[in-house]
């Protein structure tokens, strides 16, 4: 994952875009931005867990309906176990540091996902958003990433509540440039105010031994400071 992947001022542009989340008193805005740049997909609980504080649930509930019928965030119900995160990731990276041990950090990521299910009611980004925001979001999230995903926007809601200064440096994998061919944008990447990567976040999933080593190698290469969450 070079940081070549930022290129041609694009970064930059998401970096400004993102900021914005920040300033716009609007929380439909806010709402579509971080689905459209920062994650592919909120729950209902998430979004309440963010921006329930300010706005009482008729009021959110009633921006989240004027949200479908703009056409920028669909609302869909997925069954899945809730996610199943710590208060810190799994493993954190720094250049220099030691190599992670895959085979203990997969059994970790396996054996988290044994309760029950239970429905969530989702929103995500649609491609009108996308055009709107400037990035690539829209596209139908498959039912085997539905987990993975849903705990990545877990750890951007809990950014939200301890790490809130560097929720608008938080860009997303549907926000950046296109990896180059063979490589995978990661989940997310808190830039610099210059559009520079300096911290990738992974959500793990039931990530195997073989995907933990194979992300690590990445940016290692790529000298990248990372969370496996």
């Amino acid at each position: 994952m070079p940081s070549s992947l930022i290129r041609n001022g694009e970064g930059a542009d998401m970096n400004r875009s993102v900021n914005a989340l920040s300033s716009d008193t609007n929380v439909g805005v806010r709402i579509a931005m971080a689905l459209a740049c920062q994650v592919k997909v909120l729950s209902s609980q998430q979004i309440a867990a963010i921006w329930g504080n300010d706005n009482c649930e008729e009021s959110l509930n009633g921006t989240l309906s004027q949200l479908v019928e703009s056409g920028l965030v669909t609302k869909s119900e997925w069954n899945l176990v809730p996610p199943p995160m710590d208060e810190c990731p799994a493993f954190t990276w720094r250049p220099a540091d030691a190599a992670p041990d895959g085979w203990r950090l997969s059994k970790q990521f396996r054996l988290r996902w044994k309760q029950p299910t239970q429905p969530f009611a989702v929103f995500q980004a649609t491609a009108k958003a996308g055009r709107l925001f400037g990035s690539r979001c829209g596209s139908m999230i498959r039912t085997i990433e539905q987990q993975h995903d849903l705990l990545l926007s877990q750890v951007f809601v809990l950014y939200h509540e301890r790490l809130p200064q560097l929720v608008p440096f938080w860009v997303g994998e549907h926000a950046m440039p296109v990896a180059e061919r063979g490589v995978k944008n990661p989940d997310a990447f808190l830039i610099d105010n210059r559009g520079e990567p300096r911290r990738v976040i992974e959500s793990a999933g039931a990530y195997s031994q073989m995907q933990v080593e194979s992300f690590h190698r990445h940016c290692q290469q790529a000298g990248l400071p990372y969370e496996l969450w």
